[in-house]
């Protein structure tokens, strides 16, 4: 005869055997049977619990766990299955707390990284961080789980730790696109304080590539520049200005890092900012040019660095002050250059020649000198190294101007504001740009945009536009200017990027966006109504091709964030008499780089924008400026029938704010008015706030995009 505990074991036995080949029918009459032996018995009521998991009975599965745990509460699987039925609930924090307890009583790898996905999942990302951090102490060599803590990082504000994680990944798959597109990211917002050489060895791998965010890099390529002490030589050479006798460093010591694929990469891909760096690059051009007839002692990494100075000059529009001795060099060179380049006898020009051109135009573009498609005639490794400045100073302007003419418009520009901002725009497109991100398909941003139309309201040169071609990968997008300048920039640009098939450039005035007639699911208007003379003109036009259940995100200028950057920059302006010519943008330029660093005056400098000679023009030189506290942009979108879903803070901003207050969120605009008036260089890129309708709360397809602050 079987005893009572055998035959309770056997049972027990049985239904585990069931269990594990999924025969819950089976397991749940026999854990039954079992409990009804012994009520008391720990592992029958588990299991049950077990089993009605996975039989999707989700309340009689958490009272069967509820049960067990109070048999025994210091089992660490009963408290997981405890934790992940309450979960199943969506009873998700105190689900929760009983993961914690399971993992304090027996951390795993796995339960951390479940921990982590949870915590990531009700965005708390301190303890979401915490988690993916406890699991990677022990391994890492998992890359999937480095990303997760770099973005959770990332996400609780964390920045710098974030970026250091993912300058690992990039270094550990130099391949990896997703990684690299990441990285540029982060470093948007952020400078290295002190020299890390593996930051440099990301950075460098970024540059290599064909399509990437670039111009993201250019705080951390400069601040690296700047610090590495590698560079000291360089940069103790660059900063004798006069060479006045003192310099004790000779151009031979310094020429194989002047050509060095960091510095040579950076030049060509990004805008370098920063007063210390540009003071170098204009010294070191300044002597090249003081002393272009000892060209024939300069070796080829010479060729290679002016050839990618002269591409930096042009990504700055020719910003560099200019001095008089500057001006007769030049002058000497150019007119020498000519008998190079049209000689009157048959001659093959050498590298000297070579260098010559790629020093003239790190001052001049070269169309002004080489207006024709014809090759230029240097040798084939001489053309090698000036091809990026080829492309960029005689092949691109071409190709813009053949497409100048074709582009579609939908009305003429006939308000004198807007003819006045068009002038400014036609003269100088805004903002000049070199590459963005080209990522893989991806199903997910195909099925989120398929179908969709989306008005890009003031595009500019395009970037814009290719930044939403590149997210929302199936969506048709409108892209409308009221510069044909910046139009055919744009529209070269995301040609070569392969966006150009869903983007539909228009020339027109943003009021009149309506006699296109269409409406769009999605419409962005970034940094173009406030300079409009009657913005709420500009924003009733596009609410009106908004569709029902539409969403729409605009970006304006912060008068709290510009009345503290800016105003003693534009005092002084005011006050100097200079006007928004090329000579005195450089000469007002040139009197800060001269200025005591405590001066309220240099607060402009910290602003990427100071560096390029369109976007400084933009910045302080504007003829047409409107600025809004938060309050006033808000109220402005509610007289157009518009209500916020939600607004942009980068996060390590977003964890001040709510450090300071923990009850609100990002649209608590009381609280954030209070926050930025405290913290006046909050919003100093521009407010963005997504809307959508009054009342009309269904989901829109983009919305996941939205709040992930994707688009």
């Amino acid at each position: 005869m079987t005893s009572p505990t055998n035959q309770l074991s056997s049972i027990l036995q049985k239904g585990e055997k069931s269990l594990k080949n999924r025969r819950f029918q089976d397991a749940e009459q026999l854990f039954a049977e079992a409990i009804s032996l012994d009520e008391q018995n720990v592992a029958a009521w588990h299991k049950l619990g077990q089993t009605w998991r996975g039989m999707g009975k989700k309340q009689e599965a958490h009272e069967a766990l509820t049960m067990a745990h109070q048999l025994n509460q210091s089992d660490p699987q009963i408290l997981f299955d405890l934790g992940a039925s309450l979960i199943e609930l969506d009873h998700i924090l105190p689900g929760l707390s009983f993961l914690e307890k399971s993992y304090a009583l027996a951390p795993t790898k796995d339960l951390a990284v479940l921990l982590g996905d949870s915590y990531f999942n009700i965005h708390n990302y301190q303890s979401s961080a915490f988690y993916y951090l406890r699991a990677y102490k022990d391994h890492k060599n998992d890359q999937s789980l480095q990303y997760k803590l770099a973005i959770a990082l990332h996400r609780n504000g964390d920045l710098d730790q974030a970026i250091g994680m993912m300058v690992r990944l990039v270094i550990q798959s130099p391949k990896n696109q997703i990684y690299q597109d990441v990285l540029s990211d982060y470093y948007r917002r952020f400078s290295n304080h002190v020299y890390n050489e593996d930051a440099q060895k990301a950075v460098e791998i970024c540059l290599d590539q064909k399509h990437l965010k670039f111009n993201n890099f250019r705080a951390a390529w400069t601040s690296l520049f700047m610090m590495n002490p590698k560079l000291e030589k360089l940069r103790l050479f660059a900063r004798h200005i006069d060479g006045d006798g003192t310099r004790t460093v000779t151009i031979k010591e310094i020429e194989k890092d002047l050509g060095s694929p960091f510095i040579c990469q950076g030049l060509i891909k990004l805008t370098a900012s920063g007063i210390g760096s540009e003071y170098i690059f204009s010294n070191l051009r300044r002597y090249f040019l003081l002393h272009w007839k000892d060209a024939p002692d300069w070796g080829r990494p010479i060729l290679q660095f002016l050839a990618a100075l002269s591409v930096q000059c042009w990504h700055t529009d020719f910003v560099y002050y200019v001095d008089e001795d500057e001006k007769k060099a030049l002058q000497e060179l150019k007119d020498t250059l000519v008998d190079v380049l049209f000689p009157k006898e048959k001659k093959t020009p050498d590298d000297t020649h070579a260098m010559w051109l790629a020093l003239y135009c790190c001052y001049e573009p070269l169309y002004e000198i080489y207006n024709t498609e014809d090759k230029l005639p240097f040798s084939k490794n001489a053309l090698y190294v000036l091809q990026p400045l080829i492309d960029h100073q005689l092949t691109n302007p071409l190709r813009e101007a053949k497409l100048f003419t074709t582009i579609p418009g939908f009305t003429e520009i006939e308000d004198d504001t807007s003819k006045a901002v068009q002038k400014m725009y036609e003269t100088r497109p805004y903002p000049r740009w070199n590459s963005s991100a080209v990522s893989a398909p991806q199903a997910d941003l195909q099925n989120l945009s398929r179908g969709l139309e989306i008005l890009i309201a003031g595009c500019g040169t395009g970037q814009e536009a290719a930044f939403y071609a590149n997210m929302a990968q199936s969506a048709h997008i409108t892209a409308v200017d009221l510069s044909r300048t910046s139009i055919a920039y744009g529209i070269r640009q995301t040609g070569e990027m392969g966006f150009l098939p869903r983007i539909n450039f228009m020339h027109g005035d943003l009021a009149e966006v309506g006699k296109i007639g269409k409406t769009y699911d999605y419409i962005t208007s970034s940094g173009v109504l406030h300079h409009m003379k009657d913005p709420e003109k500009g924003l009733a036009a596009i609410t009106a091709c908004l569709k029902d259940g539409g969403r729409m995100s605009l970006s304006l200028y912060s008068k709290v964030a510009r009345d503290y950057a800016l105003n003693p920059a534009l005092d002084y302006i005011k006050q100097k008499g200079y006007s928004a010519s090329l000579d005195d943008i450089r000469q007002f330029r040139r009197d800060l780089f001269l200025m005591k660093a405590e001066d309220p005056i240099l607060r402009c400098t910290t602003a990427s924008d100071f560096y390029n000679l369109a976007e400084c023009n933009d910045m302080l030189f504007h003829v047409q400026e409107h600025r809004y506290t938060l309050k006033e942009f808000i109220a402005m979108a509610d007289r157009h029938g518009l209500e916020p879903v939600h607004l942009v803070l980068p996060s390590e901003r977003k964890k001040s704010f709510l450090e300071a207050y923990p009850d609100s969120t990002v649209l608590d605009f009381d609280a954030l008015t209070e926050f930025e008036e405290k913290n006046p260089r909050t919003f100093l890129e521009m407010y963005k706030i997504y809307f959508r309708k009054k009342g009309q709360t269904a989901p829109h397809p983009l919305d996941p995009l939205i709040y992930l602050e994707a688009i």
